[in-house]
């Protein structure tokens, strides 16, 4: 079989530090490729590697062979191999929400994230193929910026297909997807093997497409195994989760606000599009929430409200809902007793920081609700971040740089963040997307601690199953309104009935 991209010897080395490698081996045409390991265990780093984003160290190699004859760089070789990663749907959310879907696919042609010139006939002709056969024309003549999570990972994919790519790569390519949008995402991407080589990175096996059978285990930046897919699921079973160093504090305060959150007659639009309608909402202390909703229902847009990243749309004769915090504080007055954890602070730190930040600063800047830190910290708040990293196992990785730090690490530090200034309130959004099953065993353990010591939370996800045994309310979110909105009991006899 056709080696397309093959590796001797090759690892990756960044300040000093060994990320990945070293590393052999021969991607086939036509033989898919699974890659799965733990956060931090070098499956990006490998797929940057494949691709030409990373050099290897001097005296690995890298060789490509598209059947022009090998080479060992990857110039004129990147429209070639299509790629698919959480770092590109972020780029999207933040720099480019005015984008269509359209020209996305367009610009894949160019290896650019945007299309900066004129395409050409033959290419347009190719993207309208592409995006007719993956059935996603209704997104063409949308903003990125208007799209869910799922209908952007499925632009992405036409994206990366429409130049008939000899490989491509896929980065944690279900991860954030509700159920329905997994399915289809999985379905389209199940079609893209008879078309192109696929090597797909993931924590879990089961967001493999079914077509890939072998695969490779990672670990430490090496490859560990490798065999089939029953090879991998045996290797990736659940594992013990890490222990937090020290037992939870309880939180205590002088006197509870009558209510945490109110919102009445709440409605958001943008770009013309009704994101959220008609909400009514209160949140009670003693009360721990559970936002459900599939990927476009409303339920980050809703948290922005809280924050204030979004005000309420004025609704014509409806007049404009309001948005009532902690007993009434002005926005000012309530953001430092707000806690926040969410995918777009995380990334926030990348876009402006380069993840250079260190742990401790990263918790330090928590008590100023910055990004990164804009003063010299106090002794007190010295001493409450270190606490707090020793709280959620990282009191060794204080000064280590956020980019040094595996993902499920980097989501301990924002969860100490959040929590150091001692918050009134704590805000989770989809807190356990991205992590592998250790990770998650240990952010739902810290969690439903928090929760349990008097830290009132709102969490929010898609999956109806992350409700932890502290959640006593639900609120479920479909198409921007609310579907229901009621205690724990009444929405599982709900489920029940069906």
């Amino acid at each position: 079989m056709h080696s397309l991209i093959s590796l001797d010897n090759a690892s990756v080395t960044r300040a000093g530090i060994r990320l990945a490698g070293p590393l052999s081996l021969s991607l086939q045409r036509g033989r898919h490729l699974a890659v799965v390991g733990s956060n931090g265990s070098g499956k990006t780093t490998l797929l940057k590697l494949l691709r030409g984003d990373l050099p290897p160290d001097r005296g690995g190699k890298r060789v490509y062979d598209f059947g022009d004859g090998a080479q060992r760089s990857p110039a004129g070789l990147r429209q070639r191999i299509g790629l698919v990663s959480p770092d590109m749907q972020e780029f999207y959310a933040l720099h480019a929400a005015r984008a269509t879907g359209r020209s996305v696919v367009l610009s894949g042609f160019y290896d650019t994230p945007l299309l900066y010139g004129q395409a050409t006939p033959e290419q347009e002709a190719a993207a309208d193929e592409t995006i007719a056969r993956l059935g996603i024309e209704d997104l063409a003549g949308s903003g990125m910026g208007s799209l869910s999570t799922g209908q952007v990972r499925k632009v992405l994919i036409a994206r990366a297909l429409a130049p008939n790519p000899d490989v491509l790569l896929l980065d944690e390519c279900m991860e954030g997807l509700d159920a329905v949008s997994r399915g289809e995402v999985l379905t389209l991407l199940e079609a893209a093997l008879e078309r192109t080589t696929v090597v797909c990175a993931a924590h879990r096996i089961g967001d493999v497409p079914r077509g890939i059978e072998c695969a490779e285990v990672m670990e430490a930046g090496l490859i560990s195994l490798e065999g089939d897919r029953s090879v991998a699921l045996e290797r990736l079973g659940d594992r013990a989760p890490e222990v937090a160093a020290c037992d939870l504090p309880v939180a205590r305060r002088s006197a509870e606000p009558e209510f945490l959150l109110r919102m009445r007659g709440v409605a958001v639009v943008i770009d013309g599009k009704r994101i959220l309608d008609g909400v009514d909402w209160t949140v009670l202390p003693g009360e721990h929430w559970l936002v459900l909703g599939s990927n476009g229902a409303g339920k980050s847009t809703l948290l922005k409200l809280v924050t204030s990243e979004l005000a309420p749309y004025a609704d014509g004769e409806r007049g404009t809902g309001t948005v009532e915090r902690l007993g009434g504080m002005t926005m000012d007055e309530a953001r430092p007793h707000i806690g926040v954890v969410s995918p777009a602070l995380q990334a926030s730190y990348a876009r402006e920081l380069g993840w250079e930040v260190t742990a401790l600063e990263t918790v330090l800047s928590g008590y100023r609700g910055s990004v990164g830190m804009l003063d010299e910290p106090t002794s007190e708040e010295l001493f409450g971040a270190r606490e707090w990293l020793e709280r959620v196992g990282l009191g060794e990785l204080a000064d280590r740089p956020l980019r040094r730090m595996s993902y499920g690490q980097q989501r301990r530090a924002f969860l100490a963040r959040a929590m150091a200034p001692g918050p009134a309130l704590l805000l989770l959004d989809e807190p356990l997307t991205g992590l592998d099953s250790a990770s998650r065993a240990v952010m739902r353990t810290l969690i439903q601690g928090l929760a349990e010591n008097g830290t009132p939370v709102v969490m929010v996800t898609h999956h109806a199953d992350d409700r932890l045994p502290v959640i006593n309310r639900v609120m479920e979110l479909e198409a921007g309104r609310q579907r229901f909105c009621g205690s724990r009991e009444e929405f599982e006899a709900s489920q029940i009935m069906g």
